[in-house]
């Protein structure tokens, strides 16, 4: 892009009406849009809610805080991903076709850059979804995008000043039904997830300079999810290549449908993706290209004491997988006193999703909660994320740290002290974690 990255941002939230123009003269494609703005400022959202819903949870009355399982929480990543390039596109094809009932002027180039950076306070302020509590936050910020919107209308799709509320009110409703029509597509099959989401990045992909524009994409998301080597950045650029290309083999598939008078040309776009390709490629851009090994869950197991906070061990497991091209390991064990005291204590190594760890303590995100029956605080302790959650009334809780940006170690407890919680976590030989990562 002509204009860096933090500077547009700065610019279009700061300086709107001196951004608009700048916006509307300078020379760019729709692929240097979505790859190079689009993508990165989604991702702000998408990750920051991922760690949000699984390492500090939503508090649920009289449940108490519920957390999402790490694969639940990576399917549904994927696609509000997916569903955000499709709902750019769609409304910047709108605003593209209104242009001429509001005196304005076609042009979708124009009708994506003033949609995308409309979006811009919303995408940025996606960040307050790594404290699920504050994502309403998100909503409030993301009203100022209409604002943007009425201000970019009259510069970059050329309709007069005193149409541009007409046009700005008749655009964000619809725009409402196509993000209701959107919701209920992203519930049905993750089948959808193909089509929509890649013939969006094949529209993308068709408007694109190419090797430049995946080069800056692959550069921004390879360094924001950890990634660092010129080896991580290729196999984002893969990654992006391969949806790119599954993106114009389903429009191709669609269009020659449509030729033949198909009665279903979706569902033959739909079939010429390959998802298990797809949803790798997703999940090698959410690694941040990086090829971790995780730990076997066996030397996991080994860190599981026979007793903690004086209780025995009644059992232990473990487990390792991939999927979407994302690796992890975890080990369980299960403590108790024969009566009602019990603690589960968990050793997970996040393996390919250790950056969005690395992500999540950058932003330092600290809370703290009190209540007359319990307290719930993040804090940052000799430089790793730290959650506590305690209830007095039922002796319950649950404390967990992040380590070295990798390895989550959560103690859960009933019918214990709150000091019996810290105390099991500090009984645990953790510092062996550090030699056992090994990473490509």
């Amino acid at each position: 892009m002509a204009h860096g990255l933090l500077a547009r941002i700065k610019g279009i939230l700061l300086s709107p009406s001196t951004e608009w123009p700048l916006i509307a003269a300078e020379p760019t494609t729709a692929g240097s849009i979505y790859l190079g703005y689009v993508l990165p400022l989604v991702a702000i959202g998408v990750v920051a809610t991922l760690l949000g819903t699984t390492l500090i949870g939503v508090t649920v009355p009289f449940i108490g805080t519920v957390r999402t399982g790490i694969i639940a929480a990576v399917l549904t990543a994927v696609l509000q991903f997916v569903f955000a390039f499709v709902i750019v596109w769609l409304i910047s094809w709108l605003v593209d076709v209104l242009a001429p009932t509001f005196g304005g002027q076609r042009d979708s180039l124009r009708a994506l850059k003033v949609t995308a950076y409309s979006y811009t306070p919303a995408w940025v302020a996606g960040i307050f979804h790594l404290i699920p509590m504050l994502g309403i936050l998100a909503f409030v910020a993301g009203l100022y995008g209409l604002y943007l919107l009425y201000l970019g209308l009259p510069v970059l799709m050329r309709c007069p000043q005193d149409k541009s509320i007409g046009y700005t009110i008749v655009t964000v409703l619809c725009a409402i039904v196509m993000a209701v029509v959107i919701g209920v597509l992203s519930a049905c099959a993750i089948g959808g997830l193909g089509f929509l989401g890649l013939g969006a990045m094949g529209k993308l992909s068709s408007h694109s300079d190419g090797a430049a524009d995946t080069a800056v994409a692959a550069g921004v998301l390879s360094s924001m999810f950890g990634g660092k080597s010129d080896a991580d950045r290729a196999r984002v650029s893969d990654a992006i290549g391969k949806l790119g290309r599954m993106g114009e083999e389903a429009e191709r598939a669609e269009k020659a449908a449509r030729a033949s008078g198909a009665s279903d040309p979706g569902a033959a776009a739909g079939s010429a993706v390959d998802m298990n390709t797809a949803l790798n490629a997703v999940g090698q851009i959410m690694t941040g290209g990086k090829d971790v090994q995780p730990v076997d869950f066996h030397r996991l197991k080994d860190l599981l004491p026979e007793t903690i906070g004086g209780l025995r061990r009644i059992e232990a497991s473990g487990q390792s997988g991939e999927a979407m091209g994302i690796k992890g390991s975890s080990a369980t064990a299960r403590y108790g006193d024969g009566a009602n005291a019990s603690i589960q204590v968990e050793i997970t190594d996040l393996g390919s999703l250790s950056g969005l760890a690395g992500l999540a303590a950058k932003f330092d995100p600290s809370m703290e909660k009190e209540t007359d029956t319990g307290y719930e605080r993040t804090t940052k302790i000799n430089g790793q994320l730290v959650h506590e959650r305690y209830d007095r009334r039922a002796r319950s809780g649950e404390v967990s740290v992040i380590l070295n940006n990798r390895f989550s170690v959560t103690v859960n407890g009933s019918s214990v002290d709150a000091g019996v919680l810290t105390g099991a976590l500090k009984e645990l030989d953790v510092g062996k974690l550090a030699t056992m990562t090994a990473a490509k």
